[in-house]
């Protein structure tokens, strides 16, 4: 259950004292006291995951009478940022829940602990995803994968049909039925148009669905003709989308109607219950309209250095808890997506979501949408916010595509090294 705690947006100087504090005074901890872990989120509220993680805190508190779990939403906009300043300052929370894009950055500046030890007693390493892969710094595993996933095209049949257009299949069509669609009020496209994190996985999703890359091992490739073609279908999308908004809004306006299609995980199927009743019967799902379907990893759950071994271990049996064969099998029931353990697909999950089975079959083809060089992946913060600038730049100015793809190329080149 959700919980009262401290305010989750603390000023630099004040987290700077607390870390201070906490390493200078010398206490150590009790060794049969009340624990608590907190653990702050971007899903706490969210109506499919955030009641996963309540009901797996709400087992674990009962099977551990002197744990308390601080549960708290903190926005996803600004989380890794908070997140980056407290363990900068040493006073880092005791479960550590990430985007797992970035949980290589966090791994290498060493704050997240190895889980090797723990993990050698369990079947994660027999039973999850390939995708658990992401988690390896150095040779070393440093969290669990929650969700790895193959993007799904979100559509409003109505609109579709009323426009005599079928069901877009390649990035062309995408297009050329947003084109149609657009006009008095409804827009034939969704997506994120103010500067946010997702102008960066939205934007790979088309490069990489076109055949492109963002990098060919340490080597740029976002000046290839491929990519540039997947920038070409990104700004002629965006070009029939919201101007403005951010993900929230482009939900929002799908959900009422205002949006023809859009580009999402397969954890965004839970909000389409959401749905204004004149439009719900009309959403549906398909498969990504690109020949290469870009896909990724959504979040995974760590834990932090510097624990004591008590803390350490309620923590890990949290996450040995929430790994178990039935609390994914819930996960797939409530959250509606693939768990990443084999086998987590009820029958009762499949009826009440049939979409399940193409986003399982979407997450088998997928072709990830983040780096895997290990430099790009430890520095992933700069390398998107510098990605995400040149989405804007395709969105707002007038500049020739190949032009912002020569200078995207140039720019990450610059920061990063050319590669070999």
């Amino acid at each position: 259950m959700q919980r009262t705690r401290r305010n989750s947006i603390l000023s630099l100087t004040a987290i700077t004292v607390l870390g201070l504090t906490a390493c200078g005074s010398g206490d150590t901890p009790d060794a049969t006291g009340p624990i608590t872990l907190e653990f702050p989120s971007w899903q706490a509220e969210d109506p499919a995951f955030g009641a996963w993680w309540s009901e797996v805190i709400a087992e674990y508190e009962a099977q551990h009478s002197d744990v308390d779990i601080d549960f708290y939403q903190v926005p996803f906009g600004s989380y890794v940022d908070q997140l980056t300043t407290r363990f900068a300052a040493n006073d880092q929370p005791e479960i550590v829940h990430l985007p797992a894009r970035n949980a290589s950055e966090f791994a290498s500046r060493g704050w997240l602990a190895p889980l090797d030890a723990h993990l050698d007693g369990t079947d994660i390493p027999e039973t999850w995803t390939p995708l658990q892969t992401e988690m390896e710094w150095e040779d070393k595993s440093y969290g669990v994968l929650l969700l790895g996933y193959g993007y799904t095209l979100y559509y409003n049949a109505d609109l579709l049909e009323q426009s005599g257009i079928p069901v877009p299949t390649t990035g062309e069509e995408v297009v050329a039925a947003a084109e149609a669609i657009t006009g008095n009020g409804v827009y034939g496209f969704g997506a994120t148009t103010q500067q946010s994190p997702d102008n960066y996985t939205e934007l790979m999703s088309f490069i990489t669905g076109n055949g492109g890359a963002l990098a060919d091992g340490s080597v740029f490739t976002v000046d290839t003709p491929e990519a540039i073609a997947g920038m070409e279908q990104y700004r002629a999308a965006l070009a029939q989308a919201p101007a403005g908004i951010q993900t929230q809004q482009r939900n929002e306006l799908f959900l009422n109607g205002n949006i023809a299609m859009l580009l999402d995980g397969p954890f965004f199927v839970a909000e389409l219950d959401g749905a204004a009743e004149s439009v719900a019967g009309s959403l549906k799902t398909a498969a990504a309209p690109f020949e290469t379907i870009p896909g990724g990893v959504s979040n995974s759950i760590h834990l932090p250095t510097g624990l004591d071994e008590r803390t350490e271990q309620a923590a890990w049996e949290f996450i040995e808890l929430a790994s178990s064969a039935e609390w994914q099998e819930r996960y797939t029931e409530l959250a509606a997506v693939p768990a990443p353990r084999a086998g987590s697909i009820t029958e009762e999950a499949l009826t009440d979501r049939p979409e399940l089975e193409l986003f399982q079959e979407l997450a088998d083809e997928a072709v990830s949408i983040y780096p895997q060089d290990a430099q790009q992946r430890e520095e992933f913060t700069r390398l998107s916010q510098i990605v995400s600038e040149a989405a804007i730049t395709l969105t707002t100015t007038d500049t020739p595509t190949p032009e912002v793809a020569a200078s995207l190329q140039e720019q990450l080149v610059r920061e990063f090294g050319s590669g070999s």
